[in-house]
């Protein structure tokens, strides 16, 4: 805004006659939404905002809408605008508005259109001029064609000062887009704080912790900072931060209560209202980068039972790890999660409440939400496991030949310390949240394979394990039981996953669950090597008695 002409210098007498109990003020364009939502009739609304410290009688001063040209449509009756105040002119839908007044602003969308207040003086202007071009040289306040504008909003939003009386006569600088309209309250302050410099160190046997807050806009806040410091997850000191001017910035200093050589992570969060640009509102450092343990995969179940939900459990084995993930599979279709601090097993689903009641002996605290899902297939699929920067951490797959309902894939290690994934062992046919099945000890005897409790009764729970000792780190099992006549009785492994030494149970019944009748039972065994060797094929036989 500024003074059309030379209206704005009146001799103070004349000043006094027009306004004889108030001071000129600085009445600005505060906020307008041309474009309601909806149809516009009845809904459309100008506020006005007294920016100086004087108060202003409005009598005689004028709206204008600006198409083709500008157009007066409202003047104001005597009213009185106090100092720092708002005052709302809309249509007859707007319950705010003081002044209830027939208009129709133009929505832009092709060309320049604006609004202008003029002053009761007759000479002072505040325009604001919005999209472009401006093909009708709508003038602003100098009088000449505007060059300068504020972006065209989408409907039902509004054009708000970036902050209440923010004025550099020029449109574009002044106005932003306000997805919140605020008819008649104070607009909001779009700051952008930032956390900047994060540092560790050690000082006299303490740890120390410093950053800096920095207002990184041209203009300050309306509202304090909140500013909170974590250590491993956990809030450690909270701050108020008062008002920062533009590019002002100040340093704010902790000391950790870190006793230990371990690592830790300390985070920082800032909480501004408002702040148009959250992305550098926190920080986060470790104590000992270099120590830090990497999750890996550890468990995954594929294929739930119906009813039940996918899920992927990690494992991180000593110091605590912290911070953002994500696992993408073969299609490219992922989903993030966080991992709060600590070591130990974190189940990764998508609905942790319902998995809790499926799982009820998994502790709470090990289960976490993730944003998302993506879909493993029964049918064969790969696991990444991914850091925050996009890095691999670790990886898995398998195939349909792993598939068995409710049963998991966990993972392993042979003697070698070599990794492999095999069908859980565990009786309810998964481990999450705790350490992963393992193979029953394996006596010793010649060959490869070897059967152990025969005779066998099963009406009294006994079983029949059938020990293996292959020679390669990880194999894939076919073995089927047959009666003396030749006839199919069970199958007890199909394609089975399997490491190099382990056992394969039968609990002396067919696969319509009954027990067999009293005799000699075959064993028929296949083990290939996953490294493509040559397979192994042998027969064994046991006895059922009762």
């Amino acid at each position: 805004m500024r003074p059309a002409g030379p209206g704005k210098c009146l001799p103070l007498l004349a000043l006094a006659l027009l306004l004889p109990a108030f001071g000129p003020g600085q009445v600005v364009i505060n906020e307008v939404c041309y474009d309601p939502a909806g149809a516009d009739g009845g809904k459309e609304w100008i506020e006005l905002y007294n920016a100086g410290d004087t108060d202003v009688n409005l009598q005689g001063a004028r709206l204008l809408s600006g198409g083709a040209e500008f157009r007066e449509f409202f003047t104001f009756p005597h009213y009185v605008l106090r100092a720092r105040r708002f005052v709302l002119v809309g249509g007859e839908q707007v319950s705010q508005a003081v002044f209830h007044v027939p208009m129709t602003l133009q929505n832009g969308g092709a060309e320049t259109d604006g609004v202008r207040y003029l002053g009761p003086d007759g000479f002072y202007t505040d325009t604001l001029l919005y999209d472009s071009p401006n093909s009708n040289n709508l003038p602003d306040d100098t009088g000449a064609a505007g060059t300068d504008f504020a972006p065209d909003v989408a409907e039902g939003n509004s054009l708000a000062r970036r902050m209440d009386g923010y004025d550099t006569n020029n449109c574009a600088a002044d106005f932003c887009e306000e997805a919140e309209p605020t008819p008649g309250l104070p607009n909001r302050v779009r700051a952008d704080y930032a956390l900047l410099h994060p540092q560790a160190w050690r000082e006299e046997g303490s740890w120390r912790f410093g950053l800096w807050v920095k207002n990184l806009s041209d203009i300050g806040p309306a509202l304090c900072a909140g500013l909170s410091v974590c250590l491993d997850g956990l809030k450690i000191a909270e701050n108020t931060v008062s008002d920062l001017v533009a590019g002002d910035s100040l340093r704010m200093l902790y000391t950790l209560p870190v006793s230990d050589d371990l690592n830790h992570r300390v985070t920082a969060f800032l909480d501004l209202e408002n702040d148009p640009d959250p992305s550098n509102n926190s920080v986060a450092l470790d104590l000992f980068p270099q120590n830090l343990s990497q999750p890996r995969l550890n468990e995954v179940m594929f294929a739930p039972e119906t009813g039940k939900q996918e899920w992927i459990e990690l494992w991180v084995e000593s110091l605590p790890t912290r911070g953002d993930f994500s696992i993408r599979d073969a299609n490219g279709n992922d989903f993030s999660f966080s991992l709060p601090g600590g070591a130990g097993y974190f189940v990764l689903c998508a609905a942790p409440e319902q998995f809790l009641l499926h799982y009820p002996g998994c502790p709470a605290d090990a289960v976490v939400g993730t944003s998302g899902w993506a879909a493993l297939n029964n049918d064969g699929d790969s696991i990444l496991l991914l850091n925050a920067e996009g890095d691999s951490l670790d990886w898995m797959g398998y195939s349909s030949a792993n598939l068995k309902a409710g049963v998991s894939l966990e993972r392993q290690q042979n003697s070698g310390q070599q990794a492999f994934w095999r069908l859980s062992l565990d009786p309810s046919g998964s481990t999450p949240g705790r350490a992963n099945s393992q193979s029953a000890q394996v006596p010793d005897f010649r060959g490869h394979i070897s059967v152990q409790g025969s005779p066998c009764n099963p009406r009294e729970g006994q079983k029949i394990s059938l020990f293996h000792k292959l020679e390669s780190p990880q194999n894939y099992v076919n073995c089927k039981v047959y009666d003396i006549s030749g006839g199919l009785v069970r199958v007890l492994a199909d394609n089975t996953p399997v490491p190099a030494e382990g056992k394969i149970d039968w609990d002396g019944r067919d696969t319509a669950g009954k027990i067999v009748p009293r005799g000699r039972y075959f064993f028929a065994w296949e083990s290939r090597p996953s490294d493509g060797q040559k397979a192994l094929r042998g027969q064994v036989t046991a006895v059922i008695f009762y």
